[in-house]
This record gives C-alpha cells, structure tokens and sequence, in this order.
C-alpha cells in the first residue's frame, strides 16, 4: 500500500479549491494558484479527458498532468493507496511513485513538486494531478527536431545517452521516444527525461529484451521518419558493442518487430518483466 503519510511529509503544503486537494513541496506564488485553480474549473467540464499544460510562468512555474479514473474499481484502489492484483499501482500512482523514486536517484528530469487528486460526491477519487517544475528554455525532442533537422544523428546519441544514465541509476523507461525528452534550447546542457508513468524502478533479468524494445519503440515513434532503418541500425549497432553482456540473440527478438510493430503499454511490461514481446 502507497503511504499516504509519507507522501504528504515530503509535500507539506496543501491547496485546496473546491473538490480538489493539491500537496506541494513549497508554497505556490500567486501566479501559480491563480492557474491552479483555473485548471480546476476547467476539469469540472473536462472529467473525461487527460490534461497535460504549463501553468505558469512566475516563481514556481508548474506543469500539470491531469488523468482521469474511469472505473470504480480503479477509484477504490487510488483512493486507499492499494496495488492491482499484479501487484502494481494504477497508471496515475505509478507515474507518482516512479517520478518520487527517480528523482530520489538523481535522475535527469524536472523536478516534481506535488501531486493532488479531485474527490467525487462518495469520497474516492475521480481524477489525479502530477505537478512537477516547468522546465524553463527546454523544448520536447519532436519540437527540437523540427528545428535542427540537420541534427537527427546528434539528438539519437544524446538520447542514447540519456537512457544510459536511466539505466545506470536502474530506472527503465518503456515510453522512451523523443516527445518524452526535453532539449535545452540553446545551452549543450544534458537532456531530461519526462513522463515516468510506465516505467520500472528495479532490474529485469532480461536486460538485453528490454533494451532492444527501447531502441526499437525510440525508432518506431517518429523518428523512423528522420533517418533511414540501415542509418539507425548502424548507430545502435555502435552504441551495444561497448554494453557488457549484452546478448545480441535476446536483444534482436525484440529490437527488429518493435521497430515497425505497435506494442501496447501493458505489452511493454511484459518484455521487462518476461522477456517476451507481444505486437499487436
């Protein structure tokens, strides 16, 4: 069960606007509460639909991901904390527990700052909040592109090199693509990974599917568009020689469908957990 009380120890502030209760690491400027609460009067007519915005722009500027629960159950199990019988959390916990823990571990990202939920008229939680610190001069991978279509090669063995760092720090990240990645806009600084709702704090004995999925889906989203499949896998091919024990066999049988195949997000978690691909 995720501890409620230790959560709230590390974010003591607490803001609360109707339905919704915020826990912050600090307290918010009055830019920042004036757009908190704009965007909770906006999800009263937007119960539906996940949210992802910059909130603000003064001293503690925010970035609100906002997520639904659209089943009772889900609601029961994120309203007491509770994993599903896998033994994981529900999508909105999981990005909190996963976002705390690699942050803990000096990960390169945008700090979080606090997480929040929406009550209904039982008490359970009808949606969850994930606020973390907006990254100023930083744009996503995708956007960056667009700008530096000359610089494909670069942003792929930036990006390698990002999802070393992940790795030696053990955090897995299976929604690796270049939206998920944020650029300096104009300083050499290191990138910044974002978005860790599907991903694992832990090892997997099958390191070598694992990441083979990882650089097939990085292909498969997007970026199969900037550079051609032989280009690509000579810059793979370059990148795995120096990984010890890396064996080639297990990493191809995921590597060469993830590239061209769709792979649900559930489906990822069976190649860290198993070892096996599923497409489809």
């Amino acid at each position: 069960m995720l501890s409620s009380k230790k959560l709230q120890s590390d974010y003591p502030i607490t803001f609360v606007s109707g339905n919704t209760t915020l826990h912050l690491s600090r307290p918010p400027s009055v830019e920042a509460q004036q757009a908190l609460e704009q965007l909770i009067k906006k999800r009263k007519t937007n119960k539906l639909t996940r949210a992802s915005a910059p909130l603000a722009s003064g001293p503690t500027p925010l970035f609100a991901k906002v997520q639904p629960l659209d089943t009772f159950k889900a609601k029961v199990r994120v309203t007491l904390g509770k994993p599903q019988r896998n033994g994981r959390f529900d999508w909105p916990l999981e990005e909190l527990v996963n976002t705390r823990e690699a942050q803990r571990r000096g990960v390169s990202m945008p700090a979080l700052e606090g997480y929040g939920y929406t009550r209904d008229r039982l008490g359970l939680t009808r949606e969850y909040f994930i606020l973390t610190h907006l990254l100023d001069k930083h744009i996503d991978g995708m956007q960056w592109l667009r700008r530096n279509p000359d610089q494909v090669e670069t942003f792929i063995l930036n990006a390698f090199e990002l999802l070393s760092s992940l790795s030696r720090k053990n955090i897995t990240h299976m929604d690796f693509w270049a939206g998920n990645i944020m650029v300096p806009e104009t300083s050499q600084k290191p990138l910044k990974a974002i978005d860790f709702e599907n991903c694992f704090a832990e090892r997997t004995p099958h390191s070598s599917a694992t990441l083979g999925f990882q650089l097939g889906f990085f292909y498969h989203r997007e970026i199969y568009k900037l550079i051609t499949e032989a280009d690509y896998d000579h810059l793979v091919g370059e990148y795995i020689q120096a990984l010890p024990g890396l064996s080639r066999e297990q990493f191809d049988e995921a590597y060469h469908p993830s590239k061209h195949e769709h792979v649900g997000r559930k489906q990822r978690r069976e190649v860290f957990l198993s070892g096996r691909l599923i497409t489809g």
